[in-house]
Parts: C-alpha cells; structure tokens; sequence
C-alpha cells in the first residue's frame, strides 16, 4: 500500500467521524437518544480512524506487524498451504457403464433403419 494513500484514507474516516459529531449535536436539539446512539457511533468512527492512522504510520516505519487488534480478533489467519488434490486415475471404456441421461426414462431400444431401394430405370 502506498502510505500516501493510506493517510489520506484515514484522515477521511476521521473527518467522517468528526462529521458525526457535529450532526450527533444538531440531532441533541430533537432527541436526546438519538443524540447519544450518534455520538457513540461517532466516538467509534474516529477512534476507528485514529488507530488506522497508527497502522500506516507503523507500516511506514516497517514494524513486522502492526496491526494488533487483529491478532486479538483473529480476523485474518495466517496463509495456509493448498491441500494437494489426488485424481484418480482414468478408467478404461470398457469399465464405464452407458447410463441414459434423464433419471425416470428407460433406455430406448436401437433404432432399427431400413433403406427403401429405388425401383430400376425402365428402359425406352
């Protein structure tokens, strides 16, 4: 990540949260519950936005691992190895049995063809 773009990044998810604060004081003025739902969410956008701003600074510095709220939370794992997938071997013809394709039809009988011979030219 270039840490231009991650600073940018959480200064907006900061602003939006001191946008929220602004908005949660405009609604104390209608509800006081309302109020107080906003100002919480508000608190977790900016404190949200603060410890991102941490991350990228720690990323640029080159700290092994800087994000540690997610080895409390598990969010990502570790990069596991693909299991290796064994395919078995082809079957010969002879082994594969013939199955029609729908389920609830029975095979069909071959179709006998009989050729209808022209009768021979006549003669002038």
């Amino acid at each position: 990540m270039e840490y231009v773009t991650g600073y940018l990044m959480a200064l907006g998810v900061l602003a939006a949260g001191f946008l929220g604060v602004v908005l949660a004081l405009i609604v104390l003025e209608v509800s006081k519950a309302k109020f107080v739902v906003s100002l919480i969410l508000s608190l977790i956008l900016i404190g949200l936005g603060g410890y991102y701003y941490y991350v990228v600074g720690q990323m640029e510095k080159g700290v092994a691992n800087p994000n540690i709220l997610n080895s409390f939370l598990k969010v990502s794992g570790t990069e596991r190895s693909a299991p290796a997938i064994v395919l078995p071997s082809p079957a010969p013809l002879e082994m594969i049995p013939s199955v029609p394709r729908s389920g609830s039809e029975k095979p069909q009988p071959p179709i006998s063809v009989r050729v209808k011979e022209s009768a021979p030219a006549k003669k002038r």
